[in-house]
Formats: structure tokens, sequence, C-alpha cells
């Protein structure tokens, strides 16, 4: 019997020994942050709440939800989904809604995404709901066409916000902060009777923008990937030279050029662009960029750029 209780507390001991073991090894590989970095799932935490979202560095997707397409290098944007977007870091959501009976399904062009509207709402509220000090920020555009509704794209998109108010920032100002945490922020690129959230309907096809609220950069039809960081670094510099203006900054680092068939290719222009940022951040000290919004965000490169909020980026 004493042999039984001796075998029973050594082996007890030998597996408390090996669940803590498993608990430290585990909790090492949930998130990306070293020692005494910010957490990439909570990195707006412990920021001021007085400072103004347009004053912050904010990691941002292009086309959010385009992980499919039926030819590579023609449709797919992101290869991170929503979820691995936010736990990445990721603030700043480009999102693509085709109108069809009554609800938003999510496209690139005329590629349907295997997603809708609701989906990405309920992840984010999730998160929001785990992290309620973050601040998401969803552009909302109109894409490919509407089919088969009895109400307007607005109509349906304020339903989706009636169903969960507490959830949306839908006021027409820039925000602090304070004001938008644990909410999407609204910034709108479809028209409005009654101004709905932050308007962007003036933001055009195809290059910069540059209005009251918001200075953007999105030039996406291209020669080569060369032209593309041209116009990508002048935005940058841009957003440096302006910190103290207020308006929202959008660097789109996005675009395409067309093979000899004419036929678009998104990769040749990411593959040369995504490094070109990363050693152009990795150079920088503490300073404002506004939303750095990329094709193929990884979570190496959004640390690059909330790290700016902080301190000097490691090489």
């Amino acid at each position: 019997m004493n042999c039984f209780y001796k075998l029973f507390r050594n082996t007890n001991s030998a597996v408390c020994a090996l669940v803590l073991f498993s608990l430290c090894f585990t909790s090492g590989l949930k998130g990306d942050a070293k020692k005494g970095e910010v957490p990439a799932e909570a990195w707006m935490s412990s920021l001021p709440s007085h400072l103004l979202i347009s004053s912050l560095t904010i990691p941002g997707t292009h086309n959010s939800g385009a992980l499919y397409e039926p030819l590579r290098g023609t449709a797919a944007c992101q290869s991170l989904t929503i979820v691995q977007q936010l736990e990445a870091g990721v603030r700043f959501f480009d999102i693509r809604c085709r109108h069809e009976s009554d609800q938003f399904a999510i496209y690139h062009g005329p590629v349907f995404q295997h997603l809708t509207y609701a989906q990405i709402e309920k992840t984010m509220a999730e998160f929001l709901r785990k992290h309620p000090n973050e601040v998401l920020i969803a552009s909302i555009k109109q894409e490919s066409s509407p089919r088969r509704n009895t109400r307007s794209f607005e109509d349906t998109i304020r339903e989706y916000i009636s169903e969960a108010k507490a959830l949306y920032f839908t006021e027409t100002t820039i925000p602090k902060l304070g004001e938008a945490r644990g909410k999407i922020v609204l910034l709108r690129r479809f028209a409005s009777e009654n101004n709905l959230g932050i308007a962007a309907t003036n933001w055009g096809h195809n290059g910069f923008y540059q209005g009251r609220q918001l200075f953007v950069q999105d030039r996406f039809e291209l020669r080569d990937a060369k032209t593309k960081w041209e116009l990508v670094e002048r935005g940058l510099e841009h957003s440096i030279q302006k910190e103290n203006q207020g308006l929202l900054h959008l660097n789109f680092t996005s675009g395409y050029v067309k093979n000899v068939f004419g036929i678009p290719n998104i990769v040749t222009v990411s593959n040369e662009i995504n490094q070109k940022l990363a050693n152009y951040l990795a150079e920088k000290s503490r300073c404002r960029l506004g939303c750095v919004v990329t094709d193929f965000m990884t979570p190496k490169l959004s640390r690059y750029v909330f790290k700016l909020n902080f301190e000097r980026n490691p090489k």
C-alpha cells in the first residue's frame, strides 16, 4: 500500500511538472511578441486615450477578405484570415461588399470570396470583446453589380449597424482613441443621405486624393513595382510631414502589373514592395505614417508598422 502511494505521489509530481512545462511552452507559442514587446493583439491598449486615430501608425490590409482566386495573382490579396490579421495587429480593413438579396457578400471584382460581411462583423465583435481597448477601422465599399435587392446599399449597412449599435462608431469626425475603443470606426466609400460615418466618397480611382479629413495614395494600375514604390515612399514621407494636420492618411502599397496577355498580376508587385517596405520601416524611428495598407500582410510586417507608435524598429 505504501509502495502504491509513493508511486501515485511520484506520478502526480511528474504529471504536474509536465503540465507546467506544457503551459509555459504553449504560452510562448501563442503570441509573437518577445519578452518586453508590445503584444500584437493589444498594441493600442497602452496608448493614451486622448490621441486621434489619425495621429497613429496603423497596419492595414487591402481587400482584407480576398483570399480566393481562379488564377494565381489575379484576385487574392491576403493569405491571412480576418482573425489572423486581427491577432497580427492589423487595425485598418478594406472591405468590399457586393449587395445581393439585401445582404453583403465579400467580393474582389467578380470573384466571390466565400465570406459574408456578417461573418466579418461577428469576428470583429468577438475580437473586441476580448480586447476592448483596441479600435478597428472598416473602409466599406460597394463591389461588383448589385442584384436581387429591395433596398439601397446604405439601408442594408444601416440594418447591420442597428443590430449592433454598441459595436460601431458612426460619427462623421475622426475620433480619439478613447471615443472609439472597443468599436469599429466606419469609413464610408458609398453614398449616404444622412452622413453616416467618415465620408470617403470623393476618394477617386487609381491615384491620390486629399480632402478635409483624408489623404489617400491608392495608385494601383502600374507599369512596374519600381513606380509603385516611388509613390508609396512619397506618400509615407508626406504623412510624416503633415502629422499635425489631423488628416487620416491611407497609404496603399498594393497594385498590379499586367502580363503579356493583359492579365493583372498582384504578387509581382507585392513580393517586391513588401520587402522594400520592411526595409524602409526598419530604418524609421517613432513617427506617424497613418494607415499603411498592404497586400499579403504578415505578422512580422504588421509589427514593423505598429511599433513605430512606440520605439525604433529592430532590424
